[in-house]
């Protein structure tokens, strides 16, 4: 066959009609009809006895709600400063804040306030006793507070318990200091803490003093003192108080120091047990009673209104017995 009867015979087929359609389809529109409208009856029937029978766990099931959007995280408020108790009027020694823990060998401990700072020093033994000094202030002091790093003072930030402090030091690789070591941090009051730490030998200083630091606790605590006062005139304003505890040098185990000025004068009381030396300017006027030694030093009596032997007279002495001493000294 050539290609042009092929042609040919492919044209003559395609003008053949289609034979007639074997399918009724107004007969078959109107048994599917039948058929859609039986299913959808069956199927609504089902519904309703399912409702009927599991109430609304069938809403449940066929409805298709976007699960609800997480609640929103709302952001922790920072807590505000603690309220303190005020500090006592009747007692010229109030600690700001008292140690926790302390590393072996550094745990005499002694109170300071007024004019020379106020502080709570943990000291150990020998002629380079090594010392932990801590101080609380209103407001975060100058980086270099004291003024002896040469204007290289930096701060190298660390975390103190729960709080963000640091350490100051002139070499930012080295926070110790070269052992000579300060670490900062903010209370919960309010005010600032700082831990001034030398001549201590540790295996790690750096964990020691943080673990010093964590365990402060920060409270106006009056200290207990082994004398009481019968009051003094309205002129006499503290200028220092200290409790000492330092027998290598003293020569007794404790020796308590009240400095007062009074109208340009300087009256000190010392307290301690037989043979501790006597502070202030002038002439000692002394007593022993009680198993311990009082004296009174009144470096310009006229201007004071007082001499010491008047200032003497007024002291009452409790005892070496420290569980027996006051908070309540002055009144």
């Amino acid at each position: 066959m050539t290609d042009f009867e092929l042609t040919t015979m492919l044209k003559d087929l395609a003008d053949v009609p289609a034979p007639p359609p074997s399918i009724d389809v107004d007969r078959a529109r109107r048994i599917g009809g039948r058929r859609r409208r039986v299913r959808t009856t069956a199927l609504a029937l089902g519904c309703a006895a399912v409702v009927a029978a599991g109430g609304l766990t069938a809403v449940a099931v066929f409805r298709h709600d976007p699960a609800p959007a997480p609640a929103a995280v709302q952001p922790k408020p920072k807590p505000g400063p603690v309220a303190v108790a005020p500090a006592p009027t009747d007692n010229p020694l109030v600690a700001k804040a008292d140690f926790g823990w302390l590393p072996e060998g550094v745990s005499r401990i002694e109170h300071g306030v007024g004019g020379h700072g106020d502080y709570t020093l943990a000291l150990g033994g020998g002629d380079r006793a090594p010392m932990i000094w801590l101080a609380v202030y209103d407001q975060e002091p100058a980086l270099d507070r004291k003024h002896d790093m040469g204007g290289q003072a930096v701060r190298v930030p660390v975390r103190v318990g729960d709080r963000d402090g640091y350490w100051v030091t002139t070499d930012a690789k080295d926070p110790l200091n070269h052992g000579d070591s300060y670490l900062r941090w903010p209370t919960a009051d309010g005010r600032w803490a700082e831990l001034h730490a030398y001549y201590l030998a540790l295996p790690d200083l750096q964990q020691a003093l943080l673990r010093v630091a964590g365990e402060v606790t920060f409270a106006n605590r009056p200290v207990a003192l082994p004398l009481h006062i019968l009051g003094l005139p309205d002129t006499f304003h503290l200028a220092d108080a200290n409790v000492w505890r330092r027998p290598d040098t003293d020569g007794v185990p404790w020796r308590v120091v009240l400095s007062y000025s009074v109208n340009g004068a300087l009256a000190t009381i010392t307290v301690s047990l037989p043979g501790g030396r006597a502070d202030g300017i002038g002439d000692p006027v002394c007593a022993t009673r009680n198993g311990l030694r009082a004296c009174v030093t009144v470096d310009n009596p006229a201007a004071a209104g007082l001499d010491g032997e008047r200032v003497l007279d007024r002291i009452t002495l409790l005892g070496p017995d420290e569980s027996k001493w006051t908070t309540h000294v002055v009144g």
